[in-house]
């Protein structure tokens, strides 16, 4: 947990080329509820060139981190700290 009560998780991105990685990182990980693993699926842009389509509908690219593409391209995995807020205890 930061100093401001949100508890911290750890998304992995593992490269769909390191299946291998992927398979380690999730078994190492399997126990620990801050740790998310994920196999990056993407496949650089959709639209290419050349062909006719309709004018995009998506408001902004959902893309909001290209420092992580890269990292997960050069070193095949990337780790992104997400904050979230601490849950009330239940009583």
């Amino acid at each position: 947990m930061d100093t401001c009560g949100r508890m911290r998780r750890y998304l992995f991105i593992v490269s769909a080329r390191h299946s291998g990685l992927y398979r380690y990182l999730s078994q190492l990980f399997s126990g620990d509820n801050r740790v998310v693993v994920i196999m990056d699926r993407r496949r650089g842009e959709r639209r290419e060139g050349g062909v006719w389509s309709a004018p995009e509908r998506r408001r902004r690219d959902r893309r909001l981190r290209p420092e992580v593409e890269a990292e997960v391209r050069a070193r095949s995995y990337a780790i992104v700290i997400l904050d979230e807020p601490e849950s009330p205890v239940r009583s």
